[in-house]
């Protein structure tokens, strides 16, 4: 981008001056334009560079005002005397007293120069004025830009952290429920405790090592899911009326790990009657890039409901905030006698 834009600087002039591709007499020129104007030019380049990598991020950024800005007048004077030195002499008249028609002012000389001085010095003056504040404009935003990306990357530290401590909320819970389920099978002598226990290692390596990754694949989650509900469907009583349902093809996407896990296992705790008939549907479907899911169960009245299912619909939804800003839509509550979870997640 310096390259093209340095060359646009330089080379604009040449082509679109009047005597482009011209060889002009009188004086040194570069394709019909006057190279003393086009080495001008190019002392600003180095200027540039200097000043925008040096001066200002050193004396400028500092707050030593009277030092760059003595430096930038400095530095101006020199460019003007350069400028000047290039300039080829131009012709004076001097007096011929051997033929001095009427009209006749003399033959040419030399013209004395007199530096800084002249009209030709204030277009020089207004571009080396132009390079100069595009220096000190490219400083700044570079600064706003390094700003900002360390501003990003404190806020994805930020948000790492809080993922992992919403994780940390998660994982205990859930894992304190399925052994007192295992308990439970356990107490009264179950043939089921054997396969409870391997579905139980299986999601303790979920949990423990495979959920430890930013995303895990879609797969992996939804028999994550399954091996929950299968653990739960073995310490529940024929008053269990449970519909699981999982469509569509989970191995093309990903999705961040125990995510959808506490909307079911809210539906298993406070969903269930030792006493009376539990409905409980759970749709799982995956189409075009987007899962939905769909969970409903009746609700039984516990003195702890308003709050640890709030603590746990409040914590999921706080990582589809930081996991999926703007992809995601979460519907939660209470119709008639029944909680219904609708969720619907742009997956990767």
């Amino acid at each position: 981008m310096h390259i093209i834009c340095w060359a646009l600087f330089l080379f604009l002039p040449v082509i679109f001056s009047p005597d482009f591709g011209t060889s002009p007499k009188g004086f040194t020129h570069l394709l019909g334009y006057p190279l003393h104007f086009f080495l001008t030019n190019l002392l600003l380049v180095p200027f540039f560079y200097f000043n925008a990598y040096f001066l200002v991020p050193k004396f400028f950024f500092n707050k030593e005002n009277l030092l760059y800005f003595g430096a930038i007048l400095l530095l101006l004077c020199l460019f003007l005397f350069i400028s000047d030195l290039l300039i080829p002499a131009r012709p004076r008249l001097i007096p011929n007293n051997n033929f001095p028609p009427p009209g006749f002012r003399g033959v040419a000389g030399d013209r004395p120069r007199i530096p800084f001085a002249g009209a030709r010095m204030i277009p020089r003056i207004l571009t080396f004025s132009l390079v100069w504040l595009l220096g000190i404009i490219l400083q700044v935003v570079e600064r706003l830009r390094i700003t900002e990306k360390r501003s990003k990357e404190n806020e994805l530290a930020k948000v790492n952290a809080e993922l992992s401590y919403l994780k940390l909320q998660i994982n205990p819970h859930f894992l304190f429920n399925t052994l007192n389920n295992i308990y439970s099978l356990a107490s009264i002598q179950s043939e089921q405790t054997p396969a409870a226990i391997m579905k139980l290692s299986e999601i303790m390596r979920y949990v423990t090592q495979d959920a430890q990754a930013d995303l895990m694949p879609l797969e992996q989650e939804i028999h994550y899911v399954n091996n929950y509900i299968e653990l739960q469907k073995m310490r529940s009583n024929d008053k269990l009326e449970l519909r699981f349902e999982a469509q569509g093809d989970f191995t093309k996407n990903k999705i961040a790990p125990l995510l959808l896990i506490s909307f079911v296992e809210n539906a298993f705790k406070y969903g269930i009657s030792n006493h009376e008939k539990s409905k409980i549907a759970i749709l799982i479907k995956a189409e075009n890039n987007r899962l939905n899911m769909h969970v409903q169960n009746i609700v039984f009245e516990r003195e702890e409901n308003g709050s640890t299912s709030s603590i746990g619909m409040s914590n999921t939804r706080r990582r589809l905030e930081l996991l999926y800003p703007g992809r995601y839509s979460l519907d939660f509550g209470r119709k008639d006698n029944f909680y219904i979870v609708d969720l619907k997640i742009e997956l990767i």
